[in-house]
């Protein structure tokens, strides 16, 4: 936990009392910020003190600090704030810190001003549609940049976007459809619609050498359906998916996890003897590279 008692704190959201929260914010710290497997993205939402409060404990690779869609229009400023003092008052962290910022020409651009003087890896921006979207972003922050591609000009044209600092795509599959004028009804496991939709924004990521996260399963207490579609998503090719839960995160983390005992197994025994043979498996330099780039 980052404060002992944070009950002043939902004083503070409850009230709206900005001026009591901008006095909390403390001078950056500065530290080391990590990188990881990007198995799974919690979304917490900047309002939800008690939430913001537990991102140092809990498991998930990367932590999505909220201010868009969850966040109610009233609370979006204090939720800024609480982010600024909760990110103000981390000293270390094991995981990404990401912010998910409104659409830009709705107060994202005032959030990256306001926020990118704290120390986290990166900006999500919702609502992506064009490289000038990326560009008029970098030109205000030096962080990574990640992008929700969530409409139908972003996802038919996701080969436009390639950007140095652009790192990291979500599939936000519900506004996608909306876009399309689909109704969510279709997201099964066996429509191969669905499956299309996912694979082809997996590969053209990976193409771009832009790491590819499956959307967020919304029936948060449905686990058995969350962990067939991660394992559909990463038979699909996605390094990771979207969760709203602790215990969606670590089911994500086992499911993304799976094989690495393994390659690990053929890694350091190719490197060793050269070629082999395993299980029925020729291990060759094609078989090894692939194991090397999984771990």
């Amino acid at each position: 936990m980052i404060f002992k008692d944070i009950l002043f704190l939902e004083k503070i959201v409850k009230n709206n009392d900005i001026k009591k929260a901008l006095s909390l914010i403390q001078e950056p710290k500065k530290f080391a910020l990590k990188t990881t497997k990007k198995r799974s993205a919690l979304m917490v939402s900047g309002h939800q003190v008690k939430h913001l409060n537990k991102i140092d404990e809990i498991p998930a690779d990367i932590i999505i600090l909220n201010l868009e869609d969850g966040v109610p229009k009233e609370k979006k400023e204090i939720a800024k704030i609480m982010i600024a003092i909760f990110l103000s008052h981390i000293e270390n962290i094991d995981k990404e810190i990401v912010i998910r910022v409104n659409p830009l020409n709705e107060g994202g651009f005032e959030e990256i001003e306001f926020l990118d003087r704290f120390n986290f890896n990166a900006f999500r921006i919702p609502k992506v549609k064009s490289i000038e979207d990326i560009d008029d972003v970098f030109i205000k922050t030096d962080k990574e940049i990640h992008a929700s591609i969530e409409t139908k000009k972003a996802f038919f044209n996701i080969c436009e976007l390639k950007h140095p600092k652009l790192t990291t795509f979500y599939i936000g599959i519900y506004d996608l459809l909306n876009e399309l004028k689909l109704p969510h009804s279709i997201i099964t496991l066996e429509n191969p619609l669905i499956h299309k939709i996912l694979s082809d924004f997996s590969l053209t990521s990976r193409y771009l050498e832009i790491t590819p996260i499956g959307f967020v399963y919304q029936q948060y207490k449905d686990l058995e359906g969350f962990t067939k579609w991660c394992l559909l998503q990463k038979k699909l090719g996605m390094q990771g998916v979207g969760c709203i839960t602790p215990a969606q995160v670590e089911i994500a983390n086992k499911i993304f996890d799976e094989d690495k005992k393994f390659a690990k197994l053929i890694v350091d025994r190719f490197e060793n003897e050269g070629p082999f043979t395993i299980n029925g498996l020729y291990v060759d330099e094609p078989i090894y590279k692939n194991y090397k780039q999984l771990l």
